[in-house]
């Protein structure tokens, strides 16, 4: 994956005024306060590095980054934040975080819905190289956003 064929079919996806989701940003959309959340949630110094597409701002019932998810590609790497794709994660959200930078990104999906114990949502799982890397929640209400879905697995399927 590179940076131009990200930059192009956000930008074709944006032209064509295809459904767009409130939570995933690009572009303008993507403000100094997100990219700094974002940094700060996965531990990082991103300065230098310019932010083509991020995924969720705020989630409902999260407090000081425990239960919150994310996914920000810049122009240099992919950073994530999920939780741990587990049946008990409905109870016990372990997170993890990495870093993959993107000349080592293949392919990326959204994938299944959570099978977490209990009815809450958790997330979908995020598809990295074909490997279900965790769970990353799709906006950051009650249900999910089937919009941020059909976004993002057309973003990242046409940049492959």
């Amino acid at each position: 994956m590179t940076k131009e064929n990200i930059i192009k079919v956000i930008k074709d996806y944006e032209c064509h005024a295809l459904p767009a989701s409130k939570n995933v940003f690009t572009g303008d959309n993507i403000t100094a306060e997100l990219i700094e959340k974002h940094c700060n949630r996965y531990g990082i110094n991103c300065q230098g590095e310019q932010p083509l597409l991020i995924v969720n701002d705020s989630i409902v019932g999260s407090f000081g980054g425990y239960g919150w998810t994310g996914l920000m590609i810049t122009d240099k790497a992919l950073y994530y934040k999920c939780t741990k794709d587990s049946f008990l994660s409905g109870l016990i959200a372990f997170s993890s975080k990495g870093i993959v930078p993107l000349e080592q990104v293949q392919t990326i999906a959204i994938g299944n819905h959570d099978a977490c114990l209990g009815t809450a949502y958790v997330g979908h799982q995020l598809v990295i190289n074909n490997e279900v890397i965790g769970l990353l929640r799709m906006g950051g209400g009650v249900e999910f956003d089937d919009k941020a879905i059909s976004q993002l697995n057309h973003i990242f399927k046409a940049a492959r």
